[in-house]
This record gives structure tokens, C-alpha cells and sequence, in this order.
């Protein structure tokens, strides 16, 4: 299943600095193993380990082993009465990894998931069921010569949400549900220890944010399951909202906050095991171009690739491999990856992006994904980014050093975000153009006027950013799908000069700087400071900016800082709604 297609769109906490041209450093911190997810075959791997190694690859998170929670792995070969030494599935991983070990590749994961519904929480005898499956897997993992377990729980999403419609409420409460959930992530690790107290265990996506309550507690259980045993192996979490971030210290930002987040949902021992051993790993998507295709109501069709190549066909997510961004932007992720990511780094690769079958290669190694398609053509820079591992010298360095060390106090101070507005809306509907249509506010600031919005009359009002420095309005407007409101706010210079615009919002974006429009882009994206940089001219004393921000469905709102050309905040420089 495609992981676009699972992911809600959310804003994502991150923030951008323009990096010190030309400057290039040795990392004063150790650099993470940086890993693959996609289906390749261990045939294909063991093949070619020694290229994959040369691409600096360090190791892969390999599917189709045990592909989801419920399935015996030892029965993987069709065979459910082989063990061991005897099994052809383990036969085929251990050869694997046997030559992947001799080429320097060390942090091979089995990869599951929970692919279909998980039994209910409170079901005692049928998670021991599931327990055992997970220790069988990390048996065959310690055996085979794999790092560890890797364990993907997005596809089952609205089993996380209290309100789920097959939670009918018999016998148990939703406290008994959050108990539960916390229980089976124990569970589940302290099953893996038994049979491989060294492992290490990777969990996706970060469901804090993405899912209900349930993911969060299910996280929990599995840090006090790793805590109690003390595994020095650790938990480590792969992240997805970071795959299209590209700003190296937005991806700090991003680590710091949703470290912060995890902390505050665990007990003093969990949390010292966390600082310990645990650490977040963040994730790339830079190959395996889809977009979406929608009716004239808003309807999705399907996917299709690059307009140029496909136009609006129908043809799939996976029949595109060409990037997401190019290699420059790739640089300055992978940079933030290596900077942030403790002990791993990885990197998305939605099908067979990074490597292209031939027909003989298909013949011996059977079809896999898109492997017979073409692949993008600058993978080579891609693969060289990896190579390099370049990271940024100066404030850099020290500011991810802290956030490693967990000294990172108020640093998102220093940062220079707009953190009151006057804001307006909603305005429009599903089946208008909001984007394109001129609303009021657009034509007219009046500011003690009221105007026919997408239910009732609406008035400007004040608005505050929260602790990361986003304006959210979710959580201030409704309806919020398919609409549009307006953010406004007033700039002090000191002097004139010129000065950067740094924003990022979630969906469509118009900004107009003292009442000339200076960006519009009809996108739908999730918000990231910093995604959009504008080099403007500020006058002495008053400024002012008004943005327009559109919204298909989900989240919905805006960050904004201003900084000098450098990135840096300018000083004396005030703000008011």
C-alpha cells in the first residue's frame, strides 16, 4: 500500500536557516547508519551488496519476510514444520547477510506490519498469539544475522481513535482501551527480548501525531517494555512527516519538538531509558514521484506521475520514479538526517526508486515493485549526496549538538516567528474557487467590519501561534475544509533595508507585502516553516503582510518569521497584529 495515501496531510513543525555557502566540515558528532526501505529481494541484495555498500547504505529494512503481525515467519517458505537451519526463508536471509557483513552493510531489519486489523486491546488471549509470532520473528532475526525488528503500524490507523466505529463499548471503557493498548506494546518488546535481549527495534511511522490516543499508548508500552529489560539495543522511531522536509534546521526543529512530545508521555524511567537508548531516526522521501487526481467535486480518481510524462492518466502511484526534489535539496536533508538522527537515518524508496531491473535481471531475480522501470536520471547525484554525508559548519553544529544532548532549551526563540495575528474566515466552499476568487478582506482591510462567511457572519479577530511557532486554524475555524482565511499582521522596522519572508503553510499560500502581492501557489502540501523564502525590501517604520491560506481537508494554518539574507533575526525588529 502506498505511505502517501495512508498519511493525513499535517502541519510539521520545522524551520529553515539559509545554510554558510561553500562551507563544508567533518561532523564533530558520530553519524547515524543510514537505511533502505524497499522491496528488495536478499537474492538481489546478496548480489550486489558491495554497490549498495559503495552508495554508503548501511543497511535495509526488509519486507515480505514476515509481512504482517499475524503471520508464523518460519512458515514464510510454505513449510510450517522447518526450524531454523532448516528453513529455506531463513536460508535465503542468512546467506544475505552473511555477504552483506563481509561488504561492511551491519543493520539489516526484518520488517512487519500490522497490515490488517490487530485484535481488540483488551483480548488477552488473542495478543499472546501475536506475541509469540513477534518472538518467533526476533528469534529468526538473532539467528539469521539481522540488527533487529522493524514495526510499521500505520496501516490499521483508525484502531488508534477511541471513537472507531467497531469499539462497541461492551464490558470495557475507553480508560480500559488506553490500558490495553499500553500493555500490548510491553508485550510485544518484552516478547522480542526473550529470544533476542540485544536486538534493536525499529517502530514507524511517529503515530503521536498522525493517529488516536491508542498509538501513543501502544509507543509507551513498548518504551517501559524496553526500559524494564534495559535493552541496549534501544527503541528507535522512523519518522514520515519528515519526508519532503528539506531545510537542514527545520529537521532539528522537527526532532526537537516531537522528542519533547514523546517525553512528556513517559514516566521518569522510561524517559531516562529513552535519553539512553533511544532516539529518533528521520526519514527521506527524495524518489518515487505520484499526485493525486481529483473530479471537479473534489473527489479522488486515482494517481498519475509527472503531468509531462502522463497528463492526467490514470496510472498508479508507483509508475513514476523520478524525484520529489532534486539532489541540492536532497544535500540539505540528508545534512539535517545526519546532524539529528542518533543511531539511524533512512530513506523511503516507494518501490524499486534507487535500482533498475533488466530483463535478464527480472528472469533471475523475479519482478519486483517498479523495478523494470526506468529510474530517475540523476540517481547518480542522488547516490552522491549519500557519499559525500556533507553537514554544515558553525551555529549548526552546536544547535543539533544540544538537541542530541537534550540542552536545547528556548533555541526556537532565537528563530524570529510572528506570534500574533489578526485573522479572519472562513471563507468559500467545496465547490468554489477559493483560491482564485477575491474575498473581502483581499479588497478592503476593514477591521471592525463583518462579512457573510462559509456558515455565518465573521469578524477579524486576535490569534496566537503556539509553542512551535504555528497559527492554527483548526482549532479556531469551522468548517475548515474546503475554505480559506486570512492572517494579518504589522512589521516595525528600524531602519529600510532588505530583509527575508519565511513562511510555510497548509494548503494554498497568497501573500501580499504592504498591499503588493508578492507569492501566490495553488498547492496543497502540509505546513513547514520556512517552505516558501521571499527576498523583500522593508520600509522603515510600518510594514504590512496579509495572507491568504486555502484548505482541502485536515490540517490547516500558517507559520511566518522574518529574518535578515543571512536567516538571522533582525534586530529591534517588532511585530503587532
Amino acid at each position: 500500500m502506498n505511505r502517501r495515501i495512508i498519511l493525513r496531510k499535517l502541519h510539521l513543525p520545522l524551520v529553515c536557516i539559509v545554510l554558510i555557502c561553500g562551507c563544508t566540515t567533518q561532523s564533530q558528532i558520530t553519524k547515524p547508519h543510514t537505511l533502505l526501505f524497499s522491496p528488495i529481494t536478499p537474492e538481489y541484495l546478496q548480489d550486489t551488496a558491495a554497490d549498495w555498500k559503495a552508495a554508503s547504505f548501511d543497511g535495509f529494512l526488509l519486507s515480505g519476510i514476515m509481512r504482517n503481525f499475524s503471520d508464523d515467519i518460519w512458515a514464510a517458505d510454505g513449510d510450517v514444520t522447518t526450524r531454523g537451519e532448516n528453513d529455506k526463508t531463513f536460508q535465503r536471509i542468512k546467506a544475505c547477510n552473511d555477504k552483506c557483513l563481509k561488504q561492511g552493510i551491519t543493520e539489516n531489519f526484518i520488517k512487519v506490519a500490522f497490515y490488517s486489523h490487530v485484535p481488540l486491546w483488551t483480548d488477552d488471549a488473542a495478543w499472546q498469539k501475536v506475541n509469540e509470532n513477534f518472538r518467533q520473528a526476533a528469534l529468526f532475526a538473532k539467528q539469521s544475522g539481522c540488527r533487529g525488528i522493524a514495526l510499521d503500524i500505520e496501516y490499521v490507523g483508525e484502531q488508534y481513535d477511541l471513537d472507531w466505529e467497531s469499539y462497541d463499548y461492551k464490558g470495557y471503557t475507553k480508560d480500559d482501551l488506553r490500558a490495553a493498548a499500553v500493555k500490548r506494546g510491553y508485550g510485544l518488546t518484552q516478547a522480542m527480548l526473550q529470544s533476542y535481549p540485544d536486538m534493536v527495534f525499529l517502530k514507524l511511522p511517529e503515530g503521536i501525531y498522525f493517529y488516536g490516543p491508542l498509538a501513543t499508548d501502544l509507543l509507551v508500552g513498548m518504551i517501559r517494555g524496553m526500559a524494564e529489560a534495559n535493552a541496549p539495543g534501544g527503541l528507535h522511531l522512523l519518522t514520515e512527516r519528515s519526508y519532503q522536509m528539506v531545510s537542514t534546521i527545520g529537521l532539528i526543529h522537527y526532532v526537537h519538538g516531537l522528542e519533547s512530545d514523546i517525553l512528556k508521555n513517559l514516566d521518569q524511567p522510561a524517559a531516562r531509558y529513552w535519553r539512553k537508548n533511544c532516539s529518533i531516526s528521520l526519514g527521506g522521501w527524495p524518489l518515487g514521484y505520484y499526485r493525486e487526481i481529483r473530479d471537479e467535486s473534489g473527489e479522488r480518481l486515482g494517481y498519475s506521475g509527472r503531468v509531462e510524462k502522463f497528463g492526467d492518466k490514470i496510472v498508479g502511484s508507483y509508475a513514476d520514479k523520478t524525484s520529489n526534489y532534486p539532489p541540492e535539496d536532497f544535500r540539505n536533508q540528508y545534512a539535517g538526517m545526519l546532524l539529528t538522527s542518533k543511531r539511524y537515518c533512512w530513506i523511503y524508496g516507494h518501490g524499486a526508486t534507487w535500482w533498475h531491473f533488466t530483463d535478464a535481471d527480472v528472469a533471475k531475480y523475479g519482478s519486483v515493485s517498479n523495478s523494470a522501470l526506468p529510474v530517475d536520471e540523476r540517481l547518480n547525484d542522488y547516490k552522491a549526496v549519500l557519499q559525500e554525508k556533507w553537514t554544515p559548519s558553525g551555529p549548526l553544529q552546536q544547535i543539533s549538538r544540544k538537541v542530541r544532548q537534550y540542552k536545547s532549551g528556548d533555541f526556537l526563540q532565537m528563530l524570529n516567528f510572528v506570534k500574533t495575528f489578526k485573522i479572519i474566515g472562513p471563507f468559500g466552499s467545496k465547490n468554489s474557487d477559493t483560491f482564485n476568487r477575491a474575498f473581502p478582506p483581499e479588497e478592503n482591510l476593514d477591521f471592525n467590519a463583518a462579512y457573510p462567511g462559509s456558515a455565518d457572519d465573521v469578524r477579524w479577530q486576535i490569534a496566537s501561534v503556539d509553542n512551535k511557532g504555528y497559527l492554527d486554524f483548526l482549532k479556531i475555524f469551522s468548517p475548515s475544509d474546503w475554505v480559506c482565511a486570512y492572517a494579518y499582521c504589522k512589521l516595525i522596522s528600524p531602519k529600510a533595508g532588505p530583509a527575508q519572508l519565511r513562511l510555510g503553510t497548509n494548503d494554498t499560500v497568497t501573500l501580499w507585502l504592504n498591499g503588493q502581492k508578492l507569492l501566490s501557489k495553488n498547492i496543497e502540501r502540509s505546513a513547514a516553516p520556512d517552505s516558501d523564502i521571499l527576498p523583500v525590501n522593508l520600509r522603515k517604520g510600518e510594514n504590512t503582510i496579509l495572507i491568504k491560506v486555502c484548505n482541502t481537508e485536515f490540517n490547516w494554518g500558517l507559520y511566518l518569521r522574518i529574518t535578515d539574507n543571512s536567516g538571522q533575526p533582525i534586530k529591534n525588529l517588532k511585530f503587532c497584529p
